[in-house]
């Protein structure tokens, strides 16, 4: 079932026009659904057209979830965000383990956060992530876009 998955999103892609037409899932399976946008997201991931997404809280693997890459991660639109970079998750599989070689924990806020201070919160910060490590957004959202310092906007 994985192997058609693949090659329905892989013809989607190849084929704007077909994309555009209405598709019915309707005959999908929950599962199957799932996989299918997780298909997806990775391919918008690894588009060369996007420049920023919005991050849920969640755990996310590096090289599964989010690609490898230097990223500069900002709170949401008005919202204060605590994250986390690591590359060992816990017994619980939602937290880092400090035996980890990476351990870093971060409060970060947008201006328009209603308690932000000006030259005291920090707005951003920019990792080099790479696979098998792990980031979670413990409290709010994040905003991943190409770190500052590239031109080229691409993700591969």
């Amino acid at each position: 079932m994985r192997k058609w998955l693949v090659m329905l999103t892989v013809f989607l892609l190849l084929f704007p026009c077909a994309a555009m037409a209405e598709i019915d899932l309707s005959g999908m399976s929950f599962d199957e659904l799932v996989a299918l946008q997780e298909q997806v997201e990775l391919a918008i991931w690894n588009s060369e057209e996007w420049q920023a997404v919005t991050v849920p809280a969640g755990v996310y693997e590096v090289g599964t979830d989010i690609p490898a890459g230097r990223w500069t991660i900002q709170a949401s639109d008005g919202v204060y965000a605590t994250i986390m970079w690591g590359d060992v998750l816990d017994a619980s599989g939602v937290n880092l383990d400090y035996s980890g070689d990476i351990y870093e924990y971060e409060w970060i806020s947008s201006p328009t956060y209603s308690g932000y201070t000006e030259g005291s919160d920090k707005t951003e910060v920019t990792y080099d992530l790479a696979d098998g490590q792990y980031f979670i957004v413990d409290s709010g959202s994040v905003v991943f876009s190409p770190y500052s310092g590239i031109t080229n906007l691409g993700f591969k």
